[in-house]
């Protein structure tokens, strides 16, 4: 047997706090074995299991996502790397161009010319760049980033100073209503504020929807300023009372105990992964809407459809009756509701309900 280290021991011979370690293990990075009195026990296959968080890490992968590329899916390693490598080739960029920028202002000075405004708003400049790029850029793709950046642009003042003050509006009005029931009028019609402030945010756009929720997802990353304006605003409670609220219409489909099972399936990392296959099926669905239920394309589109309900629910049959009741009783959700649906897969919420609906159809012919 591997020779095994208490906790305060580990955390000497790999140079970290016991602090981090229990954070490591709370976020399912570390298990360390326990003993039979409960004490955690570790070996050198943790040792290199945490080299490796150290790693990725420091390269800036999140931690869930470094979680995810250890356990369950080494093959996307090599992609998750080359987006790190991009964001890093980045800022080697930025900080070639203040290490220029300095330079030339201290051969300026050295010289016994004067340092003029020009010369220190150059700094100023390049390292302004260097942390808008940090905190926002990397949270979307190319081609959301350029969209948004344009948008933005092309917007007046009164219509960039109007975004945050409707945010700060709604955070305020959430904030007075969270004793509320998540279930209650009132609360359903924050709910709906909030998304319709998400699709303004986003200009309808789901690369930059994606963006923004990437970025909120990583927000324990943020620049200190930034992550102080969440703590002066609890919005950690407030987005919580909004998940409550958003959920609560779809809850009354399942069963407790399947509700709990689908919440905790719903925060592992290859949910991104299911919307996609799913997206996919959706549009091939969208493309054979004339097609008879019952001719083979369908059908394969059914057996597709099943497929992909398995591998949503855990494979759980409550979850999936739950799911069923959902869908059949659509067209008396919340419209908020519908259009985020829909808006999930890309949708219309008409396309959504049709695709449904042919689903639902050869589905139907498949199990005859």
């Amino acid at each position: 047997m591997s020779q095994q280290y208490t906790v305060r021991e580990f955390a000497e011979l790999a140079s970290v706090t016991v602090r981090t370690l229990h954070h490591y293990e709370r976020l399912g990075l570390l298990k360390p074995r326990r003993s039979r009195a409960g004490y955690r026990l570790y070996t050198l296959r943790e040792l290199e299991r945490l080299e490796q968080i150290v790693a990725l890490k420091f390269l800036g992968v999140p931690l869930k996502q470094i979680k995810s590329l250890l356990d369950r899916d080494p093959l996307a390693l090599p992609e998750a790397l080359r987006v790190q490598l991009k964001i890093l080739e980045g800022k080697r960029q930025l900080l070639d161009r203040a290490i220029y920028a300095i330079s030339e202002a201290i051969a300026t000075i050295q010289s016994g010319k004067p340092a003029g405004p020009a010369l220190l708003q150059n700094i100023i400049g390049v390292i302004k760049m260097q942390n808008d790029i940090d905190f926002r850029q990397k949270y979307f793709s190319q081609e959301a980033w350029m969209k948004l950046k344009k948008i933005d642009k092309q917007a007046s003042f009164e219509e960039r100073m109007g975004k945050p003050r409707a945010w700060i509006n709604l955070i305020c009005d959430v904030k007075a209503a969270i004793e509320e029931d998540p279930a209650s009028e009132k609360a359903q019609a924050l709910a709906a504020r909030w998304m319709e402030q998400i699709e303004t945010s986003s200009h309808g756009d789901s690369g930059i929807k994606a963006g923004w929720t990437n970025a909120w997802r990583d927000r324990e990353h943020w620049p200190a300023a930034d992550r102080s304006r969440i703590e002066s605003y609890d919005l950690e409670e407030i987005v919580e009372f909004i998940g409550k609220a958003m959920s609560a219409p779809m809850k009354k489909y399942y069963l407790d105990e399947a509700w709990t099972k689908l919440m905790n399936l719903q925060k592992q990392p290859d949910r991104e992964e299911l919307r996609k296959a799913y997206i996919e099926l959706y549009r091939d669905i969208e493309a054979a809407l004339e097609e008879n239920p019952s001719s083979p394309k369908a059908q394969a589109l059914a057996a597709r459809w099943i497929e992909l309900s398995e591998a949503a629910s855990g494979g759980d049959a409550e979850i999936q009756t739950g799911g069923r009741r959902a869908l059949e009783d659509r067209h008396n959700w919340p419209t908020w509701l519908q259009h985020q649906a829909a808006a999930r897969y890309d949708l219309t919420y008409k396309v959504f309900d049709r695709v449904v609906t042919f689903a639902e159809k050869a589905i139907a012919q498949l199990r005859k």
